[in-house]
């Protein structure tokens, strides 16, 4: 191998169980979150550390706190043969293969409340951006171009239609945050919510996705990435939206027909895209949308606000510790797996 970067190592007096038990964090989590975690477990941060490099520590490790940048499948797992919990830092569980871990006897718990507020103002927040054209109207002020004003103007979101796609925790807070502070007519797309739940939020829900998208001036995309939602975004979706309309995805780029939605912004079909996320990622640096000035962009960090990143930070520590201790965490991802789970040693 090339030369290794440092792979930190912590510990703390407090005894788990028999004996100290070891986590492994594969990304930086908040300071108070991983504060919290040296209280009870020995640490292992190899956050610049290669794949190689993390499957020789994996096999130490009784506990996992999840970030981006690893996919665990059967692989990895049989690898990691003391792992006894593997705790997502997030709300989707599209990076690990929850099937393999139930087979193996590995809860996976997640953190659903954490992102909820951050990812939800962030999608307002490329919404808006698009909406008023920041993207281009920042970079004609940084070159001097002061005189953009004259020819380019935006629109308002005011009163206008919303189509949320999965009306989960993030869903319907962009819901409630575009209905009550833009007045705008909230629709969605989301076959697993009930109509008592639609009439509670003021919504109207749509029971055909390809028929929301002709309702409304702007689709905002909060659905997790499974099979069934893998381009569920197709380009009928696309093509049938209103002309003008606005799309935003900070859920997961596949969810989205990426191609598809590259053309409609191409032949002005589409007035905007708000993109967090991208497919593949990071997205190539010849992929037309970085050079579109009708695309607002950012790095897959919607949820990254200093009080999100903590309250994902502290559940998902409390869940790998929980699971450790012995003890039911409250958020899993295949609950059927608790009675015959694995050992922590």
């Amino acid at each position: 191998w090339m030369q290794r970067p440092p792979i930190s190592i912590s510990s703390s007096l407090t005894m788990v169980g028999s004996r100290m038990k070891t986590v492994l964090v594969n990304r930086p989590i908040h300071r108070v979150a991983l504060a919290r975690l040296q209280e009870e477990a020995q640490v292992l941060t190899p956050y610049h550390a290669s794949y190689e490099e993390l499957m020789e520590l994996l096999p130490s490790a009784q506990g996992m706190i999840l970030c981006a940048g690893l996919h665990m499948g059967p692989a990895e797992m049989d690898w990691a043969s003391q792992l006894a919990v593997i705790s997502r830092h997030g709300a989707g569980v599209d990076i690990v293969d929850v099937e393999a871990a139930t087979q193996r006897g590995i809860p996976v718990t997640f953190t659903p409340y954490g992102p909820t507020e951050s990812t939800a103002e962030h999608a307002l927040m490329l919404l808006l951006a698009v909406a008023r054209r920041l993207p281009q109207l920042d970079r004609a002020v940084r070159s001097g171009d002061f005189d953009i004003r004259d020819h380019l103007v935006g629109g308002e979101l005011e009163g206008k239609a919303l189509g949320i796609v999965g009306f989960g925790r993030i869903g319907k807070r962009m819901a409630e945050i575009c209905r009550d502070g833009l007045h705008m007519a909230v629709h969605f797309y989301d076959p697993y919510v009930d109509a008592e739940t639609a009439t509670e939020c003021e919504a109207i829900q749509v029971d055909d996705i390809v028929a929301l998208a002709g309702m409304v001036d702007v689709l905002s995309i909060h659905s997790p990435l499974t099979e069934a939602t893998h381009h569920l975004v197709s380009r009928e979706v696309i093509q049938t939206l209103r002309p003008g309309a606005i799309l935003v995805n900070v859920s997961r780029g596949p969810v989205v027909d990426e191609a598809a939605l590259i053309e409609a912004l191409e032949s002005g079909h589409l007035g905007g895209a708000g993109l967090d996320v991208y497919d593949p990622e990071p997205p190539s640096m010849d992929n037309p949308l970085l050079q579109m000035d009708q695309v607002a962009l950012t790095p897959h960090l919607a949820s990254f606000t200093d009080e999100g990143r903590q309250r994902m930070g502290l559940m998902a520590v409390e869940d790998v510790l929980c699971v450790l201790r012995g003890d039911r965490p409250p958020y899993m991802a295949n609950p059927d797996v608790w009675d015959r789970r694995r050992s922590s040693g």
